[in-house]
């Protein structure tokens, strides 16, 4: 067996063992009855003057009837759907699938995000970079409990020229507390240096840039997200080590017959 086997023997072992997880999602949410005419988010100058922030509006809000049933309830509030079979206040358990969906639940931004460089368009494409900032999900009221907060550490808004859709992006998140953030810990995954989006529709205004600051102009918006955590790597299986330990063993066997 020469070398060049040796070396192809040895990274097929490799990667056998060190097989990387992709990302999971974590919190599918969306609005649930929808509600076109309340939007989930807006961008918008506060009243007192300043740059824009990216915030949840009043579709993204419960009105605490969560605990109803779900053809009962109504506009606003949002489906949050968890891969945890968790309890709470509007939790409804999927024992097949083994998740878990928190109905009329709240997402608030509560710092940050906001406009922090004049936005960039590329061709009608238009970029709004975000300040840092951070967000937590609450579960239905009148005593509601903190299905998941963290922190963002990059941010922008990416959009298409015109009234077609945006997305809100978000990386380098840490996720910090919460009942599904105490599920992540439980079933081994990792809490830091993950992602979100939040895909907009039935924009309102058409986006523009406002040429007073050069942010974009204020908008609001209708949303559905994804929030995404990464599994730690599972340990490896016996039968992974045993190929590991062949290709170790072969490279060595080979590397003596060189020095003969």
């Amino acid at each position: 067996m020469n070398w060049t086997t040796t070396r192809l023997a040895l990274i097929g072992a490799l990667l056998a063992v060190s097989s990387v997880a992709s990302a999971t999602t974590i919190v599918d949410f969306k609005p649930v009855p929808t509600s076109p005419g309340i939007p989930e988010f807006g961008f918008h100058r506060p009243a007192g003057g300043g740059a824009p922030v990216f915030r949840a509006q009043l579709g993204a809000t419960s009105n605490n009837d969560g605990a109803l049933p779900v053809q009962n309830q109504t506009a606003p509030g949002l489906d949050s759907e968890t891969p945890f079979i968790l309890a709470g206040p509007g939790a409804v358990n999927d024992l097949i699938a083994g998740t878990t969906a928190f109905y009329d639940s709240s997402f608030q931004f509560t710092a940050g995000l906001q406009a922090n460089a004049p936005a960039l368009n590329a061709g009608g494409t238009f970029l709004q970079q975000l300040s840092p900032g951070s967000f937590q999900i609450m579960s239905t009221g009148p005593a509601p409990i903190l299905l998941l907060s963290g922190n963002v550490a990059t941010a922008s808004v990416i959009v298409g020229s015109g009234d077609s859709g945006a997305v809100f992006d978000a990386n380098g998140v840490n996720y910090t507390g919460g009942i599904i953030y105490n599920a992540m810990l439980a079933n081994n995954y990792n809490v830091n240096n993950s992602s979100f989006s939040i895909s907009m529709v039935d924009v309102n205004p058409a986006f523009s840039i406002n040429p007073a600051d050069g942010f974009l102009a204020d908008f609001d918006a209708n949303a559905t997200g994804l929030l995404n955590a990464n599994p730690a790597p599972p340990a490896p299986e016996p039968g992974s080590l045993t190929l590991l330990a062949l290709g170790i063993g072969l490279v060595a066997g080979a590397r003596r017959l060189r020095r003969r």
